[in-house]
């Protein structure tokens, strides 16, 4: 069987279903999510949908999950935090919690990151939910003063860059704007989000492939001005992990011996006939 490329619809179901138990008796929470069932659409046969997903709804405000990490590298508290209430509107994709952090009038760089998740497959694909009214410009839809941007790391968390490096790519909801130089933003002069989505947006994003892969939200502003900040909800990180094809099971097959024909029966022969022979005259 050919692991790279459907061949049937019933050849990928029955893969699927044959990857599906291996996971179980592997010893992995396999959950039915919508965002799974979308991404087992489009695996390949030999390979299983893998999620990772977060919607911050386990936790009591202001608390962030266990293992993810805020931080402030430049400017005052707060830090990200998990919030139910507040601007922008709504507080959040899928109640009660989302991610939240403000966006205030002094210089700042503001740090989200996730935890690390090992994938081990192809083709990862980040969805998330975001609601954000960060300082832009009035007169030019394409500057932003104020922005969020979204970053990955590969070495546990030491070094960034941003998500559309080594091969990162949005499918929907990218960035809309790019942040002014002459502000002193610290991410002056890179494409972000900025300015008023009015309300919940998705985006969807190709994350580049390796092993270990720390995800951060960022929101950096100048000292211009404020807005109202940034709420990210609604995760859901998913990738294709082979798993292996199912081997077919030899059949058993009666070996057919087969029969001789049946021999002509021996043609007939004349009998010769005794003439006796004439006896002399004395």
């Amino acid at each position: 069987m050919d692991c790279s490329v459907p061949s049937s619809s019933r050849q990928t179901i029955f893969s699927n279903l044959v990857c599906f138990v291996v996971l179980i008796v592997a010893g992995f929470t396999v959950r039915s999510t919508p965002a799974r069932i979308e991404r087992a659409a489009t695996c390949p046969p030999c390979y299983s949908a893998q999620l990772s997903d977060e919607n911050f709804d386990n936790v009591t405000p202001p608390a962030l999950p266990t293992g993810w990490l805020a931080t402030n590298t430049l400017g005052p508290p707060p830090l990200w935090v998990t919030s139910n209430d507040g601007v922008p509107s709504p507080p959040a994709d899928t109640s009660p919690n989302s991610a939240f952090i403000d966006d205030p009038a002094v210089f700042s760089d503001k740090r989200l990151d996730s935890l690390s998740v090992s994938i081990v497959g192809c083709c990862p694909q980040l969805t998330f939910r975001h609601n954000f009214n960060l300082e832009a410009s009035e007169t030019d839809p394409n500057v932003g003063f104020d922005g969020g941007v979204l970053e990955f790391s590969t070495d546990g968390g030491n070094t960034f860059q941003d998500i559309l490096t080594n091969g990162g790519s949005f499918v929907m909801g990218g960035y809309n704007r790019t942040i002014a130089t002459d502000r002193g933003s610290p991410i002056a002069g890179r494409q972000a989000w900025s300015g008023n989505s009015q309300g919940f947006m998705t985006t969807v994003v190709n994350v580049p492939a390796f092993a270990g892969l720390t995800l951060r939200w960022r929101m950096a502003s100048d000292n211009s001005g404020s807005g109202e900040g940034w709420r990210v909800d609604t995760m859901h990180l998913t990738w294709c992990r082979l798993v292996g094809c199912p081997q077919p099971t030899p059949r058993w097959r009666p070996t057919v011996v087969p029969r001789p024909e049946p021999s002509a029966p021996p043609s007939p022969h004349a009998t010769p006939a005794f003439t006796p022979a004439p006896r002399p005259t004395p």
